[in-house]
């Protein structure tokens, strides 16, 4: 028999024999890039999580570290979500910063899955006022551009949160997050900027940094309003008369001196 015929035969032989199929590999899920929305907004302090939550979610706490740390040892998920938010959502609003620690170390995402909102743990702790909680999140390397679902980022919801009691510590999260690249002229909802939220607020020390710092007074809102506008709308008296001071240099300086103040949270 020739090498042609025996290569025949084997081929044959071959193709007799069953091949085995491959065994499918298995699907990996995708982590969620947003939280299934729900009827009712959860509290961030509740006792017990509702029925059905992860359980996680009965681990989260100032008074139940040891109980996360076990259930995340346990490979428990840290980007769960459960009406509407992850464990680090719900921990950043609490302001817990070493549960922070924790679910990072353990593998919670900063930016992702969002709330159903669109929003992100840092957001969450910029709207509570968290500030350390902020901070923590921002040394760990939270997305300071990430946007919600009105567009705005986390200057946006710095600026325009309730929590006054520090404005010192507010603004040094302001100048953290410019240092690491947020936007100070992003436009959000309505077209306003950090710097409008701040005077609609009527946050003084705010309005001055940002000014300060670059942000530009003469842009208008979806209203047509600028900075200045929007302080006279307001009756605040003292923003109006440092806006009209500071926007008259060139450039523009709220300082009464010609060294950029020096924000802390010291």
């Amino acid at each position: 028999m020739n090498d042609a015929a025996r290569l025949a035969v084997l081929a044959a032989c071959l193709l007799a024999v069953p091949m085995a199929s491959a065994a499918p590999l298995p699907v990996q899920p995708s982590a969620p890039q947003r939280c299934p929305a729900v009827t009712a907004q959860p509290t961030v302090d509740d006792k017990a999580p509702a029925p059905g939550a992860p359980r996680i979610f009965a681990s989260l706490g100032k008074e139940r570290h040891a109980a996360l740390k076990k259930v995340l040892a346990a490979g428990d998920n840290p980007n769960a979500c459960h009406g509407g938010v992850t464990p680090l959502i719900k921990t950043a609003s609490s302001g817990d910063v070493d549960a922070i620690h924790m679910l990072h170390q353990a593998g919670a995402v900063l930016d992702a899955p969002r709330s159903a909102h669109g929003g992100t743990a840092l957001h969450a702790a910029l709207d509570a006022g968290q500030w350390p909680a902020a901070s923590a999140l921002l040394e760990r390397g939270a997305d300071t551009r990430q946007r919600d679902d009105d567009g705005n980022t986390a200057l946006h919801h710095l600026a325009n949160s309730a929590h006054h009691a520090d404005v010192r510590a507010q603004a040094a999260l302001a100048d953290m997050m410019l240092k690491l690249g947020a936007a100070i002229d992003q436009t959000g909802a309505q077209a306003t900027t950090p710097l409008m939220l701040a005077i609609e607020a009527g946050n003084l020390e705010l309005t001055a940094m940002l000014v300060d710092h670059g942000a530009d007074p003469a842009l208008r809102n979806a209203r047509g309003e600028n900075a200045l506008a929007i302080a006279r709308r307001r009756a605040l008296p003292a923003i109006v008369a440092m806006l009209e001071r500071c926007i008259g240099r060139r450039p523009p300086r709220c300082a009464n001196n010609s060294t950029p103040p020096r924000y802390s949270t010291k």
